[in-house]
């Protein structure tokens, strides 16, 4: 009956809680406290909100949460863990039950103000869920609509966490990377990568596909002893050399009537039976085989010489002063089956000032030429220096109405773009990782 007279006689309170201490209990015991209570229950309704403050300092009156907000922790009805945001109950900033505001964020279907409210960042006046057109990274994505739960891939400079998040396939530090060649992942338009930029392998330095005939790879011009040219073959057949030519001048298509070449030119063919496999490099030296070993330490494949039986002996014409200079030449490595009135250019390559270049246009059986003024040439190579071809996928070369083996116009081809000169020539090997630029 006490603790009813009491309940009657307390004010009513502008709080969320009102908790009892265990002392408002009935029993024998606690009359006297009791007695006291109501006593300051009854100064409490007289005084408003000054008697809860009384009430909040003596044993047995009943403790509020905006008492203890009072004197707790700067303003949190509920400090360490209480009845605030799980108390079943919309209150404060809440924007519905336990959630919103300064509570936790609130899940689609439940009512919200600001996009900060929902656990999706998108409010409609209740939180939306999460999708991949909502302009708000949220749900499964690695970025603002993309990535993860998203069909979407993420472009260069967005957030990943795997590599199947970017549109270029490749995740790094967090963030999707720019196609580069050389990066292991097919892309960026790539014919082809296998993850290094080693130029002659399966796959170009510029990741394309090599070509499907021989390339002139390494030309040295000087010291004499030391001139050689080599030819590549990229493809993944062996090649029978037998109808294949060198030469280093202009007008080499009228070895089919009666080439003539001057004191300073060569016109040769490979020994009947020679052969050169797939991934293969041939090293044609323009002395003898002895005077190569004694440059670079191993044989030629070939070499002019007739009387060095330590390499087999390209034949043809040789005039009395040949060999190449580094200043300006060119090179070009043809095809002829000895019967045909026409030849197939097979790869060509000019340097320097290049005083020789080669234009057959107008020439009967012929189709034309790149002109001579906009055929790129590859740098001057000094002495002791080598030229190498870098890309083996004749890049930016027409590819049709040519006279190249496969149709290609090979004089098309940019020497600027696809040789450079290296400090030390390396014959019958590629370049090198990190050699081509």
């Amino acid at each position: 009956m006490r603790l009813r007279l009491l309940l009657a006689l307390t004010p009513v309170l502008p709080t969320a809680c009102i908790v009892y201490t265990p002392d408002l209990v009935e029993g024998p015991a606690s009359s006297a406290a009791s007695s006291s209570t109501e006593s300051a229950a009854s100064a409490g309704g007289a005084g408003g909100a000054g008697g809860a403050g009384a009430a909040s300092s003596s044993a047995g009156t009943p403790v509020t949460s905006s008492s203890v907000a009072s004197s707790g922790s700067g303003g949190d009805p509920c400090p360490r863990g209480g009845c605030a945001c799980v108390d079943g109950i919309k209150g404060g900033d809440e924007t519905d039950v336990d959630c919103g505001g300064s509570c936790p964020k609130c899940t689609p279907g439940e009512d919200c103000k600001l996009d900060a409210d929902c656990d999706s960042d998108v409010c409609d006046g209740t939180c939306l869920p999460p999708t991949c057109k909502d302009t708000v990274e949220n749900g499964g994505e690695t970025d603002v609509d993309c990535g993860g739960s998203c069909e979407a891939r993420c472009a260069d400079g967005k957030g990943c966490v795997l590599g199947k998040d970017c549109v270029s396939g490749v995740c790094k530090g967090g963030v999707c990377q720019k196609p580069i060649c050389g990066d292991g992942v097919l892309n960026g338009g790539e014919a082809c990568d296998d993850g290094g930029t080693v130029a002659f392998d399966a796959c170009s330095s510029t990741c394309a596909l090599p070509v499907e005939h021989l390339l002139l790879s390494e030309v040295v011009t000087g010291p004499t002893a030391s001139e050689f040219v080599e030819i590549y073959n990229p493809t993944s057949q062996t090649v029978d050399l037998s109808t294949y030519y060198l030469a280093d001048f202009p007008t080499y298509y009228l070895v089919t009537s009666t080439v003539q070449t001057t004191q300073h030119d060569f016109v040769v063919s490979f020994p009947p039976g020679a052969k050169l496999g797939p991934g293969k490099f041939a090293v044609v030296s323009l002395r003898s085989a002895t005077e190569f070993k004694n440059a670079f330490g191993t044989f030629p494949t070939f070499d002019f010489s007739a009387d060095d039986a330590n390499a087999p002996t390209m034949t043809g014409e040789l005039g009395a002063k040949y060999g190449l200079t580094g200043e300006g030449e060119m090179v070009v490595l043809f095809r002829w089956d000895g019967q045909s009135q026409t030849v197939d250019d097979v790869d060509y390559v000019t340097w320097g000032l290049a005083p020789d270049k080669v234009d057959k246009t107008g020439v009967a059986g012929y189709a034309p030429d790149t002109a001579k003024a906009e055929q790129a040439s590859a740098p001057s190579v000094a002495s002791g220096k080598s030229l190498h071809r870098c890309p083996i996928s004749e890049d930016g070369e027409k590819k049709s109405g040519g006279n190249g083996i496969t149709g290609h116009d090979e004089t098309s081809e940019s020497c600027l773009a696809s040789w450079t000169d290296i400090p030390k020539p390396t014959p019958g090997v590629g370049p090198g990782d990190g050699v081509c630029p």
